[in-house]
């Protein structure tokens, strides 16, 4: 008679590359569901401070949470001194992000992101930024820097203007300008139709949430996938032959 029997085999080396990968297969998918969860408040936070009254700027407490509050403020542009955001990309072409130092009547310094705008053909000749000579009022939404920014390059030595930066420091920037006045911690965005702004290409998410949902099936698929082949070589399925008589046998032994 034949009977088929399960053997385990243990392999030390297969074990240990299952303990340390199975863990950190999971990890990597709680971390993605985590990643969609805070897309999706960061998207619900924008949306309802969209559509929230703008007030004014100088009413704001700088203690609280500003990420998109619409903001309006009146004052006077520095056309002398215009920052170039470098390496922003809007439909697959190179450019800048103009960042202009905005004076407001109640005597605050603000840098105001006036949006994208493309590069030469010539990186070494800068894009020309327009002028808005007189006093105008603006209206926009503070942006507050989501962790530490990924930057391309070292920051490059500037003897002129406008100042090409690799990164969004406002504290960077009111030392290059030599300010003394009081400064708004953030940079404000210009909404639609407002005087000098260039395109504005701000996308609140870089990846959808869905993607990050698909991302941790993806990572908890693979941890499935490792277990399962760890459980099927570490079995091995073996046929004996027995005969009835010591099956009899055993079975009153027991």
């Amino acid at each position: 008679m034949l009977t088929r029997i399960q053997n385990y085999h243990f392999d030390w080396k297969l074990g240990l590359f299952t303990l340390l990968l199975f863990p950190a297969l999971l990890r990597l998918g709680f971390w993605q569901l985590e990643r969609e969860q805070e897309k999706l408040t960061l998207q619900s936070l924008y949306e309802s401070r969209q559509s929230a009254e703008t007030v004014s700027l100088s009413s704001l407490n700088e203690d609280s949470d500003l990420q998109y509050v619409p903001v309006r403020f009146r004052g006077n542009f520095d056309n002398e001194h215009s920052f170039l955001l470098d390496n922003k990309i809007y439909a697959g072409q190179v450019g800048f992000e103009v960042l202009t130092p905005f004076y407001t009547n109640a005597g605050e310094l603000v840098i105001v992101n006036r949006g994208w705008i493309a590069q030469n053909e010539y990186r070494e000749i800068l894009p020309q930024i327009d002028d808005l000579a007189g006093e105008v009022e603006l209206q926009g939404s503070v942006y507050v820097p989501l962790g530490a920014q990924f930057m391309l390059g070292l920051e490059e030595a500037s003897n002129s203007w406008p100042w090409v930066i690799q990164s969004l420091d406002i504290s960077n920037m009111i030392t290059t300008l030599n300010a003394d006045l009081n400064h708004f911690p953030y940079s404000v965005r210009l909404g639609a139709f407002q005087p000098g702004v260039y395109v504005r290409n701000w996308p609140v998410i870089s990846t959808s949430p869905e993607k990050h949902r698909g991302y941790a099936v993806q990572w908890f698929s693979m941890a499935a996938v490792l277990l399962l082949l760890y459980l099927f070589t570490s079995t091995k399925a073996e046929m004996i032959t027995t005969k009835n008589e010591d099956i009899n046998e055993e079975v009153k032994r027991g």
